[in-house]
């Protein structure tokens, strides 16, 4: 018995097409194997691993295509998995597998070859039934492990691209109501902050008036912390509209000549109530630098960074502001440094992400930047300058960006 040049021909056009799915190609590889070693019953089973059986996915018995052994179950096609080796039957060992495989041959006389490739093992070849009724020989075995081994890379490729098609599927529909989720959020948002909108408006304005009235101190103390908080509020809602635009390239951006240093000076003095309720020192060094900028947008990023560090700080800390120029890189360096516990290595490239949160095991800071940060990157970079957090001398954390020293137009 020999396996000519002509079959092997027929064996490998079968496997190389592109036109056919893989069940197609077993079949007609199973036919070929059937006509080459003169038997009548052949069959191909590969391992499900989702319910770890051995299915038929090709066979000269249609009626069998799709039937399934469990991996545990002791049958012919499994023994031949176990040994790793061809495993041959005859009458009376066929009679130790009765009744699962007995009735399937009409001889006791069968090989089942194991299909493997890089150690991993694919799955069966079952042949049975000589048309002679003969005992099956080492030259049926020689002759089906050659092909078998033709085979196998083919098997393990088609295992291989069904599986990556299968996890591409699932990350697709993943991503696809992740997106959905990220969107039903963003809309909700939205509408929430709309409508919050006008109400805090309102709600400043009337603590405004309130102002004007005869208070006793401690009247008043509370009112400023009602305006304060108010504030912070609204800061807040602002936030939430502008990431929106910002990230859509809807927010126009207003550059007109500004003093760097007074735009920094006048928020860190807007904070000094804020400041002095902690006991926290705000210390500001600089000088005077012209610049092109959005002056609304940029002074919220001074906002937001200043309130993130007084938060962040314990009472009786000093806060540094600094804003110097650097002749080198031609930008303007603008530095707040707090005394807190400062931010894990591993979080610093993280914070500035959109609802990016995180508590801290021992409850002092709760790094959530999902808002703040995430507003003063987008305007800072829209100037085209660059944002970072790096560790404080003091142990704290220190945000830094800058600010070209020339315009450059940016697409937001």
């Amino acid at each position: 018995m020999s396996y000519d040049l002509c079959e092997k021909y027929n064996i490998g056009r079968t496997l190389l097409r592109q036109d056919v799915s893989l069940d197609e190609k077993l079949q007609n590889v199973v036919n070929i194997l059937a006509d080459c070693l003169k038997v009548k019953k052949c069959s191909i089973m590969i391992i499900n691993h989702e319910d770890l059986t051995l299915e038929v996915r090709a066979s000269t018995n249609p009626e069998i295509v799709g039937h399934k052994r469990n991996l545990s179950d002791v049958t012919i096609s499994t023994r031949a998995l176990i040994d790793d080796e061809p495993f041959y039957t005859d009458e009376k060992r066929l009679e130790f597998f009765s009744p699962p495989d007995f009735s399937k041959y009409k001889s006791g006389n069968s090989l089942s070859i194991p299909i493997k490739y890089l150690g991993k093992k694919l799955g069966v070849v079952n042949l049975a039934d000589t048309e002679g009724g003969t005992p099956f020989t080492k030259d049926h075995e020689n002759v089906s492990v050659d092909i078998v081994e033709h085979l196998a890379p083919f098997i393990y490729a088609a295992q291989a691209k069904e599986l990556l098609d299968k996890k591409v599927g699932m990350l697709e529909e993943s991503n696809k109501r992740l997106t959905e989720m990220d969107d039903l959020k963003t809309n909700l948002t939205n509408f929430i902050v709309h409508d919050l909108k006008g109400p805090i408006s309102i709600i400043i304005a009337n603590l405004d008036l309130l102002n004007h009235e005869r208070l006793t101190e401690e009247q008043f103390e509370y009112l400023n912390l009602a305006i304060e908080d108010t504030y912070k509020l609204q800061r807040m809602v602002l936030n939430i509209l502008d990431l929106s635009k910002l990230e859509e390239g809807k927010i126009k951006i207003f550059r007109e000549e500004t003093d760097l240093y007074e735009l920094a000076k006048s928020e860190v003095s807007s904070f000094k109530n804020s400041a002095a309720r902690k006991d926290i020192d705000l210390e500001f060094n600089g000088s005077s630098h012209m610049c092109y900028i959005d002056e609304n947008l940029m002074g919220r990023v001074f906002s937001n960074l200043l309130l993130n560090a007084i938060e962040h700080s314990p009472e009786g800390a000093k806060i540094t502001i600094e804003v110097r120029h650097d002749d080198v890189s031609k930008e303007f360096y603008i530095s707040v440094s707090d005394e807190g516990i400062g931010i894990p290595d591993e979080l610093k490239h993280k914070i500035f992400d959109k609802f990016f949160q995180v508590e801290e095991a021992n409850k002092q800071r709760k790094t959530t930047t999902g808002l703040g940060l995430t507003f003063c990157k987008l305007v800072v970079e829209a100037h085209g300058g660059r944002i970072w957090a790096e560790d404080s001398d003091k142990g704290g954390a220190v945000f830094v960006f800058t600010i070209p020293e020339t315009l450059k137009e940016v697409k937001v």
